[in-house]
């Protein structure tokens, strides 16, 4: 028997500007999310949130519990690829990695990390933007576009044994029945992130477009 995930908590709000938050109206309440990240994240938005709080601290240190990072951080890539603001905080064991392979979320208010940590924050703002990593899904394929390196690394899969890996480490982050081989080339162009026994999924949909599709 499973045991129920411990829910995730959020104060929602219509605006993103600080100045506003404290206006009536503003202030959309709370919410828990226990499973679904991505239909939490659309239902979030089509409600008109603009700005989410993830009141639960984002620990992706080497002591966290993995299915609970790899959860965390699917909310996390959910609400970026809405392009809402995220008011988050995260703990980190590794602030180089870090940098380089979440830098496409939305970036945290605070890092509580080893030495580096305040630089790490100021560079993740500096250089973030939507659609930074993101993937699209056409007709047997996936194309990903990541910048995370500061260059872009254009990739397409369209094998049916990777597309099918995909599909399932999206659903179940243990991997189950995916070949080691796919995992380590995954893996390898940073499309997935290894926490425990957990392998997360890293780039984020598109669900909206910040500029002609072409440019990005």
């Amino acid at each position: 028997m499973r045991a129920t995930a411990s829910p995730l908590t959020l104060s929602l709000w219509r605006d993103y500007r600080d100045e506003v938050l404290r206006l009536p109206g503003i202030h959309l309440g709370t919410a828990a999310v226990t499973t679904d990240t991505a239909a939490a994240a659309r239902e979030f938005y089509a409600s008109g949130a603009r700005r989410v709080e993830l009141i639960t601290v984002a620990d992706v240190s080497s002591d966290a519990d993995p299915h609970t990072v790899v959860r965390i951080l699917d909310l996390l890539r959910e609400l970026t690829a809405w392009g809402m603001v995220v008011d988050w905080r995260v703990r980190l064991t590794d602030v180089p990695a870090a940098g380089m392979h979440l830098g496409h979320l939305y970036p945290p208010r605070e890092i509580d990390g080893p030495e580096g940590a305040a630089d790490l924050r100021a560079e993740w703002a500096r250089g973030f933007f939507l659609g930074k990593c993101h993937y699209r899904k056409g007709p047997g394929f996936l194309e990903i576009r990541d910048h995370r390196s500061g260059v872009l690394n254009r990739i397409i899969i369209d094998e049916a044994e990777y597309l099918a890996a995909v599909d399932t480490l999206r659903e179940d982050p243990t991997a189950r029945g995916v070949p080691a081989g796919i995992l380590d080339d995954l893996a390898a162009e940073s499309l997935t992130l290894q926490f425990g026994d957990c392998h997360w999924w890293s780039p984020c949909p598109v669900y909206r477009w910040p500029q002609q599709p072409f440019l990005v």
